[in-house]
């Protein structure tokens, strides 16, 4: 199932997809112009707006506004551990240090709810977590008898089925993750028979105001933008597959 959904996302991500819908248009086009010539048209055009922070904020912000109150460390309840999902940091065999990565901030916020007392142990999640988050955990503080690493897991679901192995059916845990990664998660933990606490970080859509948004920023394409795009997309897919 693993192998098969990675195939799915390869092909119907709305980057791939959109640029075989556009070279099918300009191979149609070479029997029947005008439909060829509107199919790569629309597809071009759905890319270019998949590059707006327009489409960004529509598709991000129904996943990560849920979690916007939630992200005070201190004020976050306590737990009798801090699950901690991978993907925030890289690894690649030779590397003196691991690479901070997108979601890197999950490991820094971990790091907050345990140095504020909030749980005793920080259960790491993730492939390859062991060589790259571990150290980053014990730069931001935590002792490393404080740390329980998973390195099986390759994605949320076998997260939250190796993690109950570790913590105990309907353990109470603060789970960090990306804001718009969350509501999957919980699903996922909740299902495993765990009692999933949201401690989100790494907004990329939601902002509690739009000052600093530039005007063309709503219709111009940028590289930022289609990557969060991309992220969203997976997301959402990810929930109609779990379903």
């Amino acid at each position: 199932m693993y192998v098969v959904n990675k195939l799915v996302w390869f092909f119907l991500n709305p980057l791939t997809f959109s640029l075989v819908v556009a070279f099918a248009g300009l191979v149609v086009a070479r029997r029947r112009l005008k439909a060829g010539l509107w199919t790569a048209g629309i597809a071009l055009a759905a890319l270019w707006f998949q590059g707006t922070f327009t489409c960004a904020l529509v598709t991000g912000w129904p996943l990560e506004r849920p979690y916007a109150e939630m992200q005070d460390a201190d004020a976050s309840p306590e737990a009798s551990a801090i699950v901690l999902l991978g993907g925030g940091m890289v690894y690649l065999e030779g590397m003196t240090y691991p690479d901070m990565a997108d979601c890197a901030d999950r490991v820094w916020h971990a790091a907050r709810l345990y140095k504020a007392g909030k749980a005793p142990k920080v259960v790491v999640a993730g492939r390859m977590d062991l060589q790259a988050t571990v150290p980053l955990l014990l730069d931001f503080g935590v002792p490393r008898e404080a740390i329980v690493v998973d390195n099986d897991s390759r994605n949320t679901y076998e997260n939250s089925r190796n993690v109950v192995q570790i913590v105990g059916e309907g353990g109470r845990i603060l789970l960090v993750t990306s804001a718009w990664h969350m509501g999957r998660s919980i699903g996922n933990f909740k299902a495993a028979g765990l009692d999933p606490i949201p401690a989100p970080c790494d907004f990329k859509a939601y902002r509690a105001n739009f000052d600093d948004v530039h005007f063309w920023s709503w219709f111009a394409p940028t590289a930022d933008n289609l990557l969060s795009v991309q992220t969203f997309a997976k997301e959402w897919m990810g929930r109609l597959a779990r379903r």
